[in-house]
């Protein structure tokens, strides 16, 4: 099959994917705000900060190495793999240590068992995430988009079930262990069928790895910070529930660019690693890919803006109209980062994964200041404040990796980032 048959299939496989479990998610958190606290929401929005930014660390960018690294040798899988899953285990030890201290910080005790609990998925991902990347490199992305969607249904399921029955934030919690472990399971199994798997193990096959993956890490750490930095001032400076009420106006307002982008970032990454020695075909496929993320993105955020009141009464129900100006704001600010996002499959494909990691520990320095002078006028301000670093940033995020890495004025760039291509998009949805 070539290439272009394989993007096509790819994308369609993703697309159907990312829908369902976009759709799973919203269903989940329309049923379970009608059961859960606004405090429950808070809780989990401080663990899912923890926990996010410890995967970031699971397997130190292996899956990076793997995607960018062509002719890779069935040992340097087998050493990666059991590296892997050592890394796993020892993250888990370093959450069991910092939970209490984690809960101490921000006076909830319970918090401590939230992240132990949630603690499990590290071990759980570190089974059978090399495999997924493995399905990835490969552009198999019809078992990937099965596994996924059947994990997010069963967690469904379960959700609502312990929702029900009375088991609050738990029912978050255990809904999630339940789909790791699954889609986990299933990835470890169908890998070691069909690659096999040994307990050779060498430091030295897995460096290449580790030294393009590591800068990729590094730079998704600071970014991690850069992006949720308003949740970790908000969970500090304001209540359980005022953090609750910000952190479902950011789940409504992220869940569309968690829906898009990966229908094409997906595919994006393994397919222009391909090309990393054509610079000109290079410039060319990531420009049509940036086009294409952008309109959807645009019409999307667009339609969420106008609809914001809508939305929130049905996802959400009574009481939560205060959220609807959050949303709007946050809505501009999710624009400018979805024409950024796929700046990381264009350094994984070049292997210039350091440029990622400086221009992060940079806005690591710069964001905060931003959030913080927004702070002092409430959560209104935060969110006007992430919008004003967004469009500061941009001409700097041109100059130093679209014109760097591929050569591409500004005024190219502008357009690939704002005319708007309907016919690209139906031609996509057709194919």
């Amino acid at each position: 099959m070539s290439i272009d048959n394989q993007i096509k299939k790819g994308l369609g496989w993703t697309t159907i994917s990312t829908i369902v479990i976009a759709l799973v998610a919203i269903v989940k958190i329309s049923v379970l705000a009608r059961f859960l606290d606004k405090s429950d929401f808070g809780l989990m929005a401080i663990v899912t900060f923890v926990i996010s930014f410890m995967e970031l660390f699971n397997d130190f960018g292996v899956s990076i190495g793997i995607l960018h690294k062509q002719d890779i040798t069935k040992k340097e899988y087998h050493s990666l793999y059991w590296v892997n899953l050592f890394i796993s285990f020892l993250l888990f030890g370093v959450l069991w240590i910092i939970s209490p201290f984690i809960s101490g910080f921000y006076k909830m005790p319970q918090l401590t068992d939230l992240l132990l609990l949630i603690g499990i998925n590290l071990i759980v991902s570190g089974i059978g995430r090399q495999f997924k990347t493995i399905e990835q490199k490969e552009l198999r992305f019809n078992y990937i988009a099965l596994v996924d969607m059947s994990g997010s249904l069963v967690s469904l399921v379960f959700a609502i079930y312990f929702a029900i029955n009375g088991y609050g934030v738990y029912s978050l919690v255990y809904s999630l262990i339940i789909q790791f472990g699954l889609v986990n399971f299933c990835y470890f199994v169908n890998g070691v069928k069909k690659y096999g798997l040994s307990f050779h193990c060498s430091l030295r096959e897995t460096i290449p790895f580790l030294k393009i993956g590591m800068y990729q890490v590094g730079g998704q750490v600071a970014n991690y910070f850069n992006r949720d930095l308003d949740v970790l001032l908000i969970g500090k400076l304001f209540s359980p529930d005022v953090l609750g009420g910000y952190s479902l106006a950011k789940q409504l307002v992220f869940r569309p660019f968690q829906f898009l982008n990966p229908i094409v970032l997906r595919v994006a990454s393994p397919v222009l690693a391909r090309f990393q020695n054509n610079i000109e075909e290079l410039k060319e496929r990531y420009l049509k890919m940036l086009n294409m993320v952008s309109t959807l993105n645009i019409i999307v955020y667009v339609g969420l803006i106008t609809f914001a009141p809508l939305a929130v009464s049905i996802l959400y129900g009574n009481g939560y109209e205060n959220l609807v100006l959050p949303i709007r704001i946050l809505s501009i600010y999710m624009i400018f980062r979805s024409i950024g996002n796929p700046v990381g499959s264009l350094v994984i494909a070049t292997g210039r994964t350091d440029l990622d990691f400086y221009w992060n520990i940079l806005l690591l320095f710069i964001m905060p200041v931003f959030i913080y002078l927004g702070s002092f006028f409430g959560i209104i301000g935060v969110t006007i404040s992430l919008v004003v670093s967004m469009i500061v940033l941009y001409i700097p995020a041109w100059k130093i990796f679209i014109d760097k890495l591929l050569g591409v004025s500004l005024k190219d760039y502008v357009r690939a980032c704002f005319i708007i291509d309907l016919v690209g998009v139906k031609r996509m949805l057709i194919k």
